[in-house]
């Protein structure tokens, strides 16, 4: 029932997104030569039109990709006239960029695309859309103009990460943010969200804004070691991905301080940071399920279709921007959520 209701509150938004876009969200126009424009063509899946579509995530490697893909192609079970493609940019924005000229070349009718960087790719998005062909972003966007972004709320996780925080700790804890590189804060501001409740409550004291590499185990292992040196006295890592706080953890266990009680907060609820708050080495993380982006991205588009709507069509200046919400998850709450999750959780024992 609780997924249901869920799924109905995503197409409810999407909707809303649809006949709003436009009218103002997150993103904004960034500055791209002029191109010719063409219109988006209705395409009537309802009555099995053929309507193709293609996918492109960061790399086939990246962890929420199958569960992203999962949410696109339940949403799409009903309609055999919807072909999705989906493509391997290796984690590089280069790629990336020579597979949406590959879409538009071949004229697919959407594409979805999780960008692995904030504006190096918006003016290929440009051309697409030019061409007729709505751009979705998913989870991490693009700060060009383009149709619509899909993601978890990431400011408001921030924000809601710091309150709960708040109550486990004394007034003023020395924080550390291990935050995303800042090619991605455009998209992705949940560091931003937990230091504008810092400064608003005083509830932290922001030692540092550390801006890594990349979101990933080893970077954030390197990341902590290197901050818990520098600052003998901290009392919580607010990690903006679960793969570093995953590696922040095992930091502060390599450092022999796992008795020192420092809060280990993240970001998403992969499988591994599921099992490490069950396990008690992290306190708790902003949890999202992907397959709601995915469903939500494709019930998108297959509006869009069928309007025969794109972000140049409707001459927008700003993005649709539909944000789907996170909870928070501690050892209180996490069994409870590893069972209902659509994470692939089977390798660990639940």
């Amino acid at each position: 029932m609780k997924k249901n209701k869920l799924i109905a509150l995503v197409i409810a938004c999407v909707l809303a997104a649809a006949m709003m876009a436009g009218c103002g969200s997150s993103g904004g126009a960034g500055e791209e030569a002029a191109v010719e424009t063409h219109e988006a063509p209705i395409v009537d899946i309802n009555n099995g039109a053929a309507c193709k579509m293609a996918y492109i995530p960061m790399g086939a490697g990246q962890e929420d990709f199958p569960v992203i893909l999962q949410g696109m192609q339940e949403a799409i079970q009903l309609y055999p006239n919807i072909t999705l493609d989906t493509y391997d940019a290796g984690f590089n924005p280069s790629n990336q960029i020579d597979l949406m000229n590959e879409c538009i070349t071949q004229g697919v009718n959407v594409i979805f695309l999780n960008a692995m960087d904030a504006t190096a790719l918006n003016s290929t998005i440009a051309e697409a859309e030019a061409a007729g062909i709505p751009v979705i972003t998913i989870n991490n966007g693009a700060s060009g103009v383009h149709t619509a972004h899909i993601q978890n709320t990431t400011y408001d996780a921030g924000y809601e990460a710091a309150q709960v925080i708040s109550g486990m700790v004394d007034k003023g804890a020395k924080t550390v943010i291990l935050d995303v590189p800042a090619e991605l804060k455009l998209a992705c501001t949940m560091g931003q969200g937990f230091e504008d409740y810092a400064k608003e409550t005083g509830a932290f004291e922001i030692l540092e804004d550390y801006a890594q590499t990349i979101t990933s185990i080893e970077v954030g292992y390197q990341a902590a070691s290197e901050v818990l040196t520098k600052y003998q006295d901290i009392d919580v890592l607010y990690c903006v991905n679960d793969n570093t706080a995953i590696g922040a953890a095992q930091a502060i266990e390599a450092a022999g301080r796992q008795n020192d009680g420092i809060i280990i907060w993240g970001y998403c609820g992969m499988p591994a940071a599921l099992d490490a708050i069950a396990q008690g080495k992290m306190t708790g993380t902003s949890y999202s399920d992907p397959f709601y982006e995915g469903y939500a991205a494709m019930v998108s588009a297959m509006n869009y279709v069928q309007l025969g709507v794109n972000a140049t069509k409707l001459g927008n200046e700003f993005y649709a921007d539909v944000m789907l919400p996170t909870k928070n998850v501690t050892e209180e709450n996490v069994i409870e959520t590893i069972r209902g999750t659509h994470w692939d959780m089977s390798a660990y024992n639940y």
